[in-house]
């Protein structure tokens, strides 16, 4: 899913449960985020265009999201292996570090 930043401020929604900060090739970040309660549903931060907003600094994330208190923010580093083609799929766990 994913959610605006015009609807993220319009959904008076004031805590994130968990903010994920995903690390793209080129010196870009991706913010990703699920609301405190009880829907478990996971939204990308687009523009009003629908395009994912681009963060040049992972601090830059956590600048943006700290009027939501998020009360774990991870960092997801991009990994060589999820680009190679002929890997056979595995159940491996994407790398998550806790900031």
């Amino acid at each position: 899913m994913h959610m605006s930043e015009k609807s993220l401020k319009l959904s008076h929604k004031t805590g994130i449960d968990k903010l994920e900060i995903v690390s793209m090739e080129g010196r870009y970040y991706l913010a990703r985020f699920a609301f405190a309660g009880s829907d478990p549903t996971t939204y990308l931060l687009t523009d009003e265009s629908d395009s994912p907003v681009l963060f040049t600094a992972a601090s830059g994330v956590k600048e943006y999201f700290k009027r939501y208190h998020p009360a774990s923010t991870e960092l997801i580093p991009p990994t060589g292996t999820d680009e190679m083609v002929g890997m056979p799929s595995s159940d491996m766990v994407q790398m998550k570090v806790k900031i």
